[in-house]
């Protein structure tokens, strides 16, 4: 079976690149995605699955079924870019002003499509079912707690899922495939500081929201290295700060916005009331006041170990036992395919796409954000194995 996939992924390769390039060139923000999930519902029926398109939004959920009686396996992708403008210089370039594939997604919706390929030639090996969930908005505003309201999850019910994401800090024909929590509680704030503002040459006649947003951001840069535990992921990061509309006025307001990332629930109550008592003390202290607005997104994704270990011998099968990574660093970034995790033993694993031949490396979210093509029929491949591993043992 593995050399029948391995043969069908190099010949779709081709088409693979050409359509994840295809995507690249248009992308679409959250809930937009209509000329990407039109193409991917489109290449389904094409292969013959049971397609439900508008599955909340621009979602789209197909249905492979094998040959055999068996369980059902989930298997999902996102599709949504992010508002980035590209500034890669390339033939298949984003066309869609701030607009750009920068995190990764067109691979994804490309090599879910590319295992669909696959799975449709094998079905008749296959026992089960796999539904395939191309999801909008990852990003924002969160589209798989959506699709799973909808009912994404039953008829047929399923018995497991898997997913996976590009990773930027491993080169390609790399996984990393480990147990336990793989993303962390993806949190925001907003502190709004309310001061008096003023004329710049008499600063005592005001109170200087600015000088108090120093101070609050100063005192959150203490967290981590002094009130949270060595042994605790964590990060408290202010990313914006606005204050004043002259050069020659005192602020009267200012704005300090950022996110925290953790993964303990106590950690992150530690973190919020944190937030909160520093802007309480410093506004207490210079005569102003504030405003507190804390938002906790979703939660860690978490690996269930018993499929986590078969997908992890599946995937040793395509790109060999020196391929996959089973213990890594955890990362800190969020995912709202937690929802699905939470839900059905899952697992979500970590697909290399580096080449520093090629391109120089660059981070998620980067609008330099390059990716070696050869992940997509590698990806597949995987995903494929994986799928006959999980349902046909």
């Amino acid at each position: 079976m593995t050399e029948k996939i391995l043969a069908i992924a190099k010949e779709i390769e081709p088409r693979l690149i050409q359509i994840r390039r295809d995507i690249h060139s248009h992308p679409e923000l959250g809930l937009q995605e209509e000329r990407t999930a039109k193409l991917v519902a489109d290449t389904l029926e094409e292969l013959g699955l049971e397609v439900k398109r508008n599955f909340f939004a621009t979602g789209v959920v197909g249905l492979l079924k094998g040959g055999k009686p068996g369980k059902t396996l989930l298997i999902r992708a996102d599709m949504d870019a992010l508002p980035v403008q590209e500034e890669n210089d390339l033939p298949y370039r984003s066309t869609c002003d701030g607009k750009m594939h920068a995190c990764g997604h067109d691979a994804h919706t490309t090599w879910l499509l590319g295992t669909a390929m696959i799975l449709s030639r094998l079905k008749e090996d296959l026992c089960g079912n796999v539904k395939f969930m191309f999801q909008p908005a990852e990003e924002a505003p969160g589209g798989a707690d959506e699709m799973i309201h909808e009912g994404l999850l039953e008829n047929p019910k399923v018995d497991m899922a898997m997913a996976a994401h590009v990773s930027a800090d491993m080169p390609v024909g790399k996984l990393i495939i480990q147990d336990g929590p793989v993303t962390a509680n993806p949190d925001f704030f907003k502190l709004t500081l309310h001061g008096k503002g003023t004329h710049g040459a008499y600063p005592q006649n005001g109170i200087d929201a600015l000088n108090m947003g120093v101070q609050v951001y100063n005192q959150l840069s203490s967290f981590v290295s002094r009130l949270s535990d060595a042994c605790d992921e964590v990060v408290l990061s202010v990313c914006k700060m606005e204050a004043g509309t002259s050069r020659g006025a005192v602020a009267g307001e200012c704005v300090l916005e950022g996110t925290v990332r953790s993964f303990r629930p106590e950690i992150r109550q530690q973190a919020k009331e944190f937030l909160e008592n520093s802007c309480k003390a410093i506004t207490q202290l210079y005569g102003g006041s504030y405003d507190f607005y804390y938002e906790a997104l979703s939660f860690p994704v978490m690996n269930d170990p018993a499929v986590t270990q078969k997908v992890r011998e599946a995937a040793a099968k395509i790109v060999g036992e020196d391929g996959v990574v089973s213990q890594f660093k955890k990362f800190m970034g969020g995912e709202d395919y937690c929802f699905v995790a939470r839900a059905v033993p899952s697992t979500f694993l970590y697909v290399g796409a580096m080449n520093d031949d090629l391109f120089p490396p660059m981070p998620l979210h980067n609008s330099h954000f390059q990716m070696d093509e050869r992940v997509l029929a590698q990806t597949a491949a995987v995903l494929s194995q994986s799928a006959f591993q999980l349902l046909n043992d």
